[in-house]
């Protein structure tokens, strides 16, 4: 691999070292380096180490490819810190009735009944996360996923997009609320669960070859077995075999389930499907939106809560679900008046 293309995940390693103050000593193969002591611990490499395209590492050289672990470390590293930009954007309208209509549309109430008491017109952050991600199982492929939380609630917005809308935006500061670190530990963890269902829909065909794959190699594996079963049974009727072989075979046929289960296991992890996700870039959007505060009946409960009408989509935000903090439309409220999601509302897990 000598193309220009071929070399360009060299390169970029090349720049960063660089950067971060290793001296590099170039050679027809790839680059020497010696490496600041902070830098090869972040790396967890030795402060000496020989870069090739194709190396081996028991040599202490290490290889550069698409994919190869050296490769994603410099680049998670690239990414750190989150590079942020933000904007403040304007409406020439803003809705200002008709949320009760949009609350009875959008959101689905379990036993219980909502009724808007008053609004407020607000400005609020939303944070928009490019983030890529790694799908790993004998085969790997890379994407990138755009999701949106707002950063006061943690909730995710689906189908957000400014240039869906009619807003005017402009380069603003970043927000304080930036700097927030429960509010980004809590967008992190957001992006665990809410960033399954969308990957999800981007891994579908590789999902599905892996599956074909799988069920592939299961069957092979499953006619191999047969065959090999029925081979020594069939043995075992032949002339001038002692009672210890046939007691013997007889063990290993008993065995052949039990052999047949742990090869597919061994299939099974193969091609299973492990999914990472880095977040690569964010941009903080500053909007005017409209906080509708709401009373909440469940029999003889009543509790507060808030909804944020956004302009942006033009749709009420979603609410977090109180026990396992996914983002939701669907709403209920547990006896000690928590708000849920459907798959907590039969068992609260912040009543444990």
């Amino acid at each position: 691999m000598s193309s220009e293309i071929a070399g360009e995940p060299i390169l970029f390693v090349r720049r960063f070292l660089e950067r971060e103050g290793a001296v590099i000593e170039p050679n027809q193969e790839g680059f020497e380096a010696v490496l600041p002591q902070s830098l090869s611990k972040r790396l967890d490499l030795p402060e000496y180490v020989r870069i090739k395209e194709e190396a081996d590492e028991e040599k202490g050289q290490y290889s550069i490819t698409y994919g190869s672990p050296l490769l994603e470390k410099v680049v998670e590293l690239s990414c750190d810190p989150l590079p942020m930009a933000s904007v403040r954007v304007s409406f020439p309208y803003m809705k200002s009735q008709g949320f009760e209509r949009l609350i009875q549309d959008q959101f689905r109430f379990r036993k219980s009944l909502c009724k808007a008491t008053s609004t407020a017109p607000i400005k609020t952050d939303y944070l928009v996360l490019a983030c890529r991600y790694v799908a790993r199982s004998d085969e790997q492929k890379e994407g990138m996923i755009s999701l949106a939380f707002h950063f006061e609630t943690g909730a995710r917005i689906p189908q957000f997009s400014l240039r869906s809308s009619n807003a005017v935006t402009e380069p603003a500061p970043l927000p304080e609320s930036s700097r927030d670190g429960v509010k980004w530990k809590r967008i992190l963890k957001g992006i665990e669960t809410e960033a399954q269902s969308v990957i999800g829909g981007e891994i579908r065909d590789f999902r599905d070859s892996m599956n074909r794959r799988l069920g592939r190699d299961v069957r092979h594996l499953e006619e191999y077995f047969e065959t090999l079963g029925k081979e020594m049974e069939r043995s075992l009727g032949r002339a001038g075999l002692s009672e210890r072989l046939v007691r013997d075979r007889k063990e290993k046929i008993a065995l052949i389930p039990e052999e047949l289960a742990g090869k597919k296991e061994d299939l099974l992890k193969k091609y299973s499907i492990r999914v990472r996700i880095i977040p690569a870039a964010a941009i903080f959007i500053r909007t005017p939106a409209v906080k509708i505060l709401c009373d909440l009946f469940s029999g003889r409960e009543k509790r507060s809560m808030s909804l944020i009408y956004n302009p942006i989509s033009r749709a009420l935000d979603p609410v977090l679900c109180e026990g396992c903090g996914r983002s939701t439309a669907g709403v209920s409220l547990c006896a000690r008046r928590h708000i849920l999601c459907a798959r907590c509302q039969d068992k609260c897990p912040a009543c444990k």
